[in-house]
């Protein structure tokens, strides 16, 4: 390349003193310490298990990860990620008919590397104050500052096959961007669940990279964590902890599109259900 009760979803009704108000919004921050802070008291022994397993195993992560910051992604507005979620079919990762079998190499899906694909892209966010379209992200996936986190490995791991076992350069290449693709529309989705809670329905969510790739929690407010994922065949629920106080709400994506280049969206109707009921597990942190 150039490159909602615990588990289940159901909804609470807002009691009728509250149904205007907004939560108070914390700091327009997150760091390793907030997360921690924030998110620690409300898990159980797994998730604090799923923790020491990842700095066990990844310690190479560990610092690049926790030392990120977290500041402009709440910054963003939905009407600025709405044009992204379903662009011409050029500015979309793949051409129409692409599938699993026909692009995905199983030695880079399984690649590891100091850091998760979503960092590069948060960090794309922070640097230019806008969630990227997929030309931006073929672009600064080859950066030289980032070209380690990902596609440069790939090519590394590439040249050092034997020849007779190496795939062509080209299907090579499709491999690198069928994983960087499902990085980026992943991206999306989030970028915007994320931005329509805050803008459109008042829950200044929290998100940490750490909380979202290694407890497998996209976002979390108070004592309400949300996980994001697609209902499909391909496509399962993230095993996140229970929480030992609080509620882990999910939210299932629409399945399959009809449109090809269209990222899946949750739907108003949930979003409004996940407000009310976020709202119900904090009474005590609503503003006057």
């Amino acid at each position: 390349m150039s490159l909602l009760a615990p588990k289940r979803l159901a909804p609470r009704a807002a009691a009728p003193q509250t149904e205007s108000v907004v939560l108070d919004p914390p700091a327009r921050e997150v760091s390793w310490p907030d997360a921690e802070a924030e998110v620690m008291p409300l898990l159980g022994p797994r998730g604090k298990s799923m923790l020491s397993w990842w700095r066990d195993k990844r310690p190479y992560a560990v610092e690049p990860m926790q030392g990120f910051v977290h500041r402009r992604i709440f910054d963003v507005r939905p009407e600025q990620v709405e044009p992204l979620l379903n662009p011409p079919i050029e500015r979309w990762p793949y051409p129409y008919g692409a599938n699993k079998e026909g692009w995905e190499i199983e030695a880079v899906e399984n690649m590891t590397g100091g850091e998760p694909l979503v960092l590069a892209m948060h960090r794309f966010v922070e640097e230019h104050g806008r969630v990227p379209s997929w030309p931006d992200v073929k672009a600064w996936m080859s950066e030289p500052d980032v070209l380690p986190t990902f596609v440069g490995p790939a090519w590394q791991m590439y040249h050092g096959m034997p020849e007779g076992l190496r795939p062509t350069h080209k299907r090579w290449m499709m491999a690198i961007t069928w994983r960087i693709g499902k990085a980026y529309l992943s991206f999306l989705r989030e970028m915007d669940f994320l931005s329509r809670m805050i803008h459109r329905h008042g829950i200044p969510m929290r998100s940490h990279v750490v909380v979202d790739s290694v407890l497998k929690l996209d976002f979390w407010y108070g004592r309400s964590a949300v996980c994001l994922y697609i209902k499909n065949d391909y496509h399962q629920r993230k095993v996140s902890p229970q929480l030992v106080s609080g509620h882990v709400y999910d939210i299932a994506l629409s399945k399959r599109h009809k449109v090809w280049n269209e990222v899946a969206r949750a739907s108003d109707s949930d979003l409004e259900n996940l407000a009310d009921s976020i709202r119900g597990d904090n009474e005590g942190r609503l503003a006057a």
